[in-house]
């Protein structure tokens, strides 16, 4: 069998597009997707202070350009990818958790009934200032060729400010505002909110953009907001698996999925789905039939992996029997697929885990490739794979850390340092292992030896 790393030797960069270009061949016209071009956080878990974390393209226009997006009529560029480095514990979990957060409010805070609290906010608990102080996120986005900035504050029980603005020209108009204090009577609308209602009723623990946006009535604007945020942002943990079941029922897909899987030299040459019994699982007694029922259905397909023997027999495996790295790719393709075809971002956290390090590349590789990526989905990921900091596959501004100062996140990228210094052939990853950017964990190996080598008594 070659190794993964053969296969990439025998393919030139040319060879590897047009494979991957066969590989997505479902073609369509670009869709009026929604970009991320600066998150800003503060208390949310340990993020103390105010923090922006930027995809807004801030270097050379020239160095890996095809890493940069222009949405809006080319006015401004977005990156498409970027990844998040740090020690363990250092915050880089906590960040992309801000996200499902976020999303949480806009989509989801709408369900609360009165008095509910919001499971959303987790402020800094390591300072009196801020345990009972608001959360505050605010996200700048591109979307219908335009830019809009949406804010919200909020703590255990309300929504103390939100707003959403947009930029018809080079100047900010707003469209909602919901100041302290205020409610669904007395909140105040701009001029360019047209199209539709404007006043719903909402509790103070509802944010208005999540009663507004899944209302039919609402202007269509607002709804393709709402729904951009609740079908096409995909927060992946470390140890989470997708669940995308509606692709087992597509023949197409399968096999799309089946021929990347052959191509990074898995031995797979194809996928099988057989039904299983799954009447006979013992559910606790508590257990929602909702919930019971979505179980039984993504357990019932189960997933068989076909090889060829020595004599060209094909032999079934089931998934106990492949690596993690290949069930992991399994379950990652569909996903890769529908962001290509859709747009959407996706938020993975620890991209590199369970994975080889070409997998991970190919796979920044693939959002990076404006031929591949036609919507302008983008990648958000973690790592600690510092092969991946490399000036030929990420700019400066695409790389980011994550360090603690006295138990608190702080958050930079590489673009902040002298241009001078870090330069855009500069040795990113080797600068990093030597400690030249810090968020490296701060390991005292002769304390920890001598700990570990006392007795118990």
């Amino acid at each position: 069998m070659r190794s993964i790393l053969a296969f990439f030797v025998m393919f030139s960069h040319s060879m590897l597009k047009s494979l991957l270009l066969a590989l997505f061949e479902e073609k369509h016209a670009k869709k009026a997707i929604l970009m991320i071009i600066d998150f800003t956080i503060s208390n949310f878990r340990s993020i103390k202070e105010k923090h922006i974390f930027s995809l807004f393209a801030e270097g050379s226009a020239n160095h890996l350009k095809n890493n940069i997006a222009y949405p809006c009529d080319n006015k401004i560029g977005i990156l498409r990818t970027a990844g998040i480095y740090g020690a363990n514990a250092s915050g880089k979990s906590n960040l992309l958790l801000a996200f499902e957060a976020l999303r949480y409010i806009i989509c989801k805070s709408g369900d609360l009934k009165d008095g509910d609290l919001i499971p959303c906010y987790e402020p800094y608990l390591l300072s009196d200032s801020t345990k009972n102080a608001p959360t505050t996120f605010e996200i700048e986005f591109s979307t219908k060729n335009k830019r809009f900035l949406y804010s919200v504050s909020f703590t255990l029980d309300k929504i103390i400010n939100e707003s959403l603005d947009f930029y018809p020209v080079r100047q900010k108009a707003n469209l909602f505002n919901r100041k302290k204090g205020q409610n669904w009577e007395n909140m105040t609308f701009g001029a360019h909110y047209k199209g539709g209602k404007k006043k719903y009723a909402f509790f103070q623990n509802n944010s208005y953009l999540s009663k507004a946006g899944n209302s039919a009535d609402s202007p269509e604007l607002i709804r393709s907001i709402y729904n951009y945020f609740r079908s096409n942002i995909l927060h992946l943990g470390a140890e989470q698996k997708v669940q995308m079941q509606s692709w087992k029922d597509k023949p197409v897909l399968i096999q799309k999925v089946a021929q990347v899987l052959a191509k990074v030299d898995t031995g797979i040459s194809g996928i099988e789905f057989k039904e299983e019994d799954v009447t006979g699982i013992d559910f606790p007694k508590n257990v929602p039939e909702n919930i019971k029922r979505q179980i039984l259905s993504a357990e019932k397909k189960k997933a068989f992996f076909l090889h060829q023997d020595d004599k060209n027999n094909i032999q079934k495996f089931s998934e106990k029997i492949e690596s993690s790295g290949t069930i992991k790719l399994f379950n990652t393709i569909p996903m890769l697929i529908e962001a290509f075809n859709e747009g959407g971002i996706l938020i993975l956290d620890e991209l590199d885990n369970s994975f080889h390090p070409h997998i991970a590349e190919l796979i920044i590789q693939l959002f990076n490739d404006p031929l591949v990526n036609t919507n302008n989905s983008q990648l958000i990921f973690s790592t600690h794979n510092i092969n991946l900091m490399s000036p030929k596959i990420l700019r400066r501004d695409q790389i980011w850390f994550t360090e603690k100062n006295n138990g608190a996140t702080t958050l930079c990228s590489l673009a902040e340092y002298d241009k001078s210094t870090v330069k855009t052939d500069s040795p990113y990853n080797k600068w990093y292992e030597e400690g030249r950017f810090g968020a490296i964990p701060n390991i005292d190996i002769g304390k920890i030896a001598e700990i570990l080598s006392e007795g118990l008594d």
